[in-house]
């Protein structure tokens, strides 16, 4: 009954015939939709080639019985059988692109373990260059050493690879990065280098994204990595060892190096014209190049959802042509003549910025407009992009799972189609209130200049804010499945922004433009670029610092945002466009509170049992306690080398179970590799009180200094603690009785001793059904002799090698005292030495790595039972 219900309602629908009329007037969008999901089918089934093939040829032996017995053949039929072909032969060409790149040779003989190697190899994209994290955070040790203020990205076809004693022959591509400036190096250079090669490395903790997804769209095989600019010798170099140059470069490898040296060029007018503060701004909205964005405006960018922004795509091409399509006037060219000269400023543009797939769907959108314009032929917006689609798909398979080409097809296909803010369908209601709003349109004629001016700027501001919200709203679940952030504002600052960066690119390009005719007229149009950039800046930090602005979630899963679509797309089919609003309105609504609901309910831990998570940070600590799934504590935060003090390995890992707050976090000491994640935290979760040992804040240093000012200014309490105090007597919060029920402090005393920092570790014992945690930070003599005088542990638990396993701690002495069963060792390379598993072994008791396992689960159940598991072995 309720099926026959169904069916009836579809009936009168008449869906059958809306979808006919659809697939003959828009017959390139239902292809494209068939393209994709070919492509995403071959990507997410285990079927063979062959399988596609058989479908394609079934495919087409229909097509071709509907022609021979037209009887027989329905139009309908026909165009199932034409979509069923599009679909095997999209699926077909992403196996392909699939079975090429995996027939690398270089993947048979590298693993994700670096090892040194010689390489030979081609340069075949333009070099990037970025600034170098620890030079430009005012690093002096590693200054002192001779790190440069760059850092250059290379992508290099694979020639041969060092075995023993010979240059053999290999294939693949590497990402090769070099400390320092290494942009002189042109696509078709032959390059010798000398470094470390390993294979992208797999997610090594939960929640993590997995960069070798990046890599095959990207189609690369392997990191290089070079310490120092002379290590890569170039076929220009006068040394015996310099490989030889090329025979003769291609016509393709010609037209790259004119290319890559007219973006350099532009790209050294920026850098002399802009000011410092906007040059990175100005590189990434102008050529694209976003390597000089400082992590702070890049994050910026990103919680006030105006990144687009400066990613470069139909916006920015739409407004070079304006301004290309003005010269074109003044120098009174023909209409071919004009169409020539647009043709020809799209291509130079989509390759001086790289030919990423947003510029080139902008590219192909224009190209169908030139050539309807050329050819008096209809134009229809929605069809041209779905053209754009296709093509992409065939070209780049891999790349339609980058969120860069979802988002840019899905916003322009938003604002193609969500009309204007009052737009009504086609009836006799809307046709009376048309007539009546033309009668108003009359009368508002009457008024005066000034009413008449703040009229159309009210009018604009609303059509403006209707497309910015429409967008934002349909973009939204990729946006937050992506990125972790939520952005209201960004309906608003998209707005502001647009008018500005039209005014900033038009500026920038004359920057670039005088830069090559007469570099001193490129002052002028520099200075307007930079203070319209400074307007943008101030506009995007205030933004960014709006309470209220933005929020940083746990992301819905892929199941959630492909609901979301399926049911958007079940509106568009099953309501009219004038009747399409309110149930999108509504299903927008209802998918967020539950998909909020859904993401931010934390994962779940078996009754009675308490859970630690071992973060792989590399040689750092980052330990996750939960004594239930509603009570999340950390234990030290930090890592070597992360002078941006981002904190993004630990909130992969708390995202991914669904944590929003944190209780409280310990910190054990005061050195850099256990608290410089700190700042980073503050921003994306809220967080109770921070625990240290006595005047472990007080400290000197500039990481130290910046975390006292990030803890002033969330107004996070903070409670020192040690040995000779009760737990109860330090914390007056009912909220950590999960905390004070299983801990206990063992170290440091409340007289601290007269030694380093390490030696005055916060040491925290935690019991639990029986088993005991240790977690004793980077405790070394003579605070270890301290420790080993208290009372011991019971045996079987589990404990934290201290300082990572560093071989100079006084091991023996604390395994005898702590008997544990496993021990636990969170450090980086040096500590997957088997030097180290063999001194941490010697009691008898089990040794996890995080740098070779990856993140380690600990749970002790209430009756003692006891759980390890690593990520890289038994995921959960």
């Amino acid at each position: 009954m309720i099926l026959r219900t169904i069916l009836r309602r579809i009936d009168s629908l008449h869906l059958k015939a809306r979808l006919d009329s659809f697939a003959w007037r828009q017959p390139l969008t239902v292809l494209a939709g068939f393209a994709w999901t070919g492509v995403t089918l071959d990507r997410w089934t285990s079927w063979s080639a062959w399988t596609w093939v058989g479908l394609m040829i079934a495919s087409a032996i229909g097509m071709l019985g509907c022609l021979k017995w037209p009887r027989f053949g329905t139009s309908g039929l026909r165009v199932v059988f034409v979509c069923l072909l599009v679909l095997s032969l999209f699926a077909l060409r992403h196996a392909r692109s699939v079975t090429d790149y995996e027939s690398a040779t270089v993947l048979d003989v590298l693993d994700e373990t670096a090892q040194p190697m010689i390489m030979v190899g081609t340069v075949d994209r333009p070099a990037q260059l970025r600034r170098d994290a620890i030079a430009t955070n005012g690093d002096w040790e590693n200054a002192a050493i001779g790190r440069t203020e760059y850092q250059t990205i290379l992508q290099v076809r694979i020639e041969s690879l060092r075995i023993r004693f010979d240059q053999v022959a290999f294939s693949g591509r590497a990402m090769v990065r070099v400390d320092g400036d290494r942009s002189d190096l042109l696509p078709g250079d032959r390059v010798k280098l000398f470094g470390q090669i390993s294979l992208i490395q797999s997610p090594t903790n939960p929640g993590q994204r997995d960069m070798r997804d990046w890599a095959q769209r990207s189609n690369l095989h392997c990191v290089f990595q070079i310490d120092q600019v002379e290590n890569i010798l170039s076929s220009s170099d006068r040394d015996a060892e310099a490989p030889g140059a090329p025979e003769r470069f291609s016509l393709w490898q010609r037209g790259q190096r004119t290319v890559a040296s007219m973006a350099k060029s532009a790209r050294h007018s920026i850098l002399q014209q802009i000011s410092p503060d906007q040059q990175g701004l100005a590189l990434a909205l102008v050529l694209g190049q976003r390597d000089l964005l400082d992590r702070s405006t890049s994050e910026a960018l990103l919680v006030t959802g105006t990144a687009h922004l400066l990613s470069v795509s139909g916006l920015h091409l739409g407004i070079l042509l304006v301004l290309a399509r003005i010269v074109s006037g003044l120098l009174r060219l023909p209409l071919r003549g004009q169409l020539v000269f647009l043709a020809m400023v799209t291509l130079f543009y989509v390759a001086i910025t790289g030919g990423r797939p947003p510029v080139l769907r902008a590219a192909i959108l224009l190209a169908t407009v030139v050539l309807s314009t050329a050819m008096a032929r209809p134009y229809h917006p929605i069809n041209s992009l779905s053209f754009a689609a296709i093509l992409l798909a065939w070209w780049m398979p891999n790349a339609i799972f980058g969120v860069g080409m979802q988002l840019s097809f899905l916003a322009v296909a938003t604002l193609l189609t969500c009309g204007r803010p009052r737009a009504k369908g086609q009836t006799a209601a809307s046709q009376a209130i048309a007539l009546e709003d033309h009668f108003d349109e009359l009368a508002r004629q009457s008024y005066g200049r000034w009413r008449q001016r703040v009229n159309f700027v009210g009018r604009f501001l609303a059509t403006a804010l209707w497309y910015s919200g429409c967008v934002s709203v349909i973009t939204l679940p990729i946006v937050w499945q992506q990125f972790h952030v939520v952005s209201p504002i960004s309906v608003l600052v998209n707005v502001v922004l647009s008018p500005l960066m039209a005014v900033a690119l038009s500026a920038g390009v004359g920057t670039v433009i005088a830069g090559w005719v007469f570099l001193p007229l490129a002052t002028i149009p520099g200075w307007i670029c930079s203070q319209i950039l400074g307007v943008m800046q101030f506009v995007i930090n205030t933004a960014s610092a709006t309470p209220g602005g933005h929020a940083w979630l746990p992301n819905p899963s892929a199941a959630w945002v492909m609901s979301y679509y399926v049911v958007l797309l079940a509106i568009i089919a099953f309501r009219s466009g004038g009747h399409r609003r309110l149930p999108i309105g509504v299903w927008s609504l209802i998918w967020f509170v539950a998909a909020w609901w859904s993401a931010t309910t934390p994962s779940s831990v078996p009754p009675g049992t308490y859970e630690t998570t071992f973060v792989d940070v590399g040689h750092g600590t980052a330990t996750i306690l939960r004594p239930n799934p509603d009570d999340v504590w950390l234990y030290d935060c930090g890592w070597m080398g992360n002078l941006n003090q981002s904190s993004q390995k630990i909130d992969d890992v708390l995202w991914s179970m669904g944590v929003t707050k944190i209780r409280g976090i310990a910190i054990s000491h005061a050195d850099a590799d256990h608290f410089n994640a700190l700042p980073g935290l503050t921003k994306r979760f809220s967080i109770g009180c921070i625990i240290t040992p006595p005047g472990m804040l007080s400290g000197e240093g500039a990481m130290l200094e910046r975390t006292r000012r990030v803890i002033a200014e969330y107004k996070i309490p903070v409670y020192e603690i040690d040995r000779d105090q009760s737990p109860e007597s330090v914390f007056d919060s009912a909220a950590s009785n999960g905390w004070l029920r299983d801990v206990s402090v063992l170290h440091p005393p409340s007289q601290l001793l007269d030694a380093n920092d390490n030696a005055n570790s916060l040491v925290l014992r935690i019991d639990h059904g029986g088993r005991c945690l240790l977690l004793p930070g980077d405790l070394e003599p003579p605070g270890t002799s301290v420790l080993i005088s208290t009372p011991r542990p019971p045996p079987g638990g589990v404990m934290m090698a201290p300082h990572h396993g560093s071989l100079r701690m006084d091991a023996d002495a604390v395994l005898q005292w702590a008997r544990p069963r496993e021990t636990v060792v969170s450090g980086g390379k040096r500590a997957a030495k088997i030097a180290v598993t063999e001194m941490l072994s010697a009691a008898g008791g089990g040794v996890q790595v995080t740098s070779k396992e990856g993140a380690i689960r600990v749970r002790m159940g209430p009756s003692g039972e006891l759980e390890i598991r690593s990520w890289l072995e038994s995921p959960w």
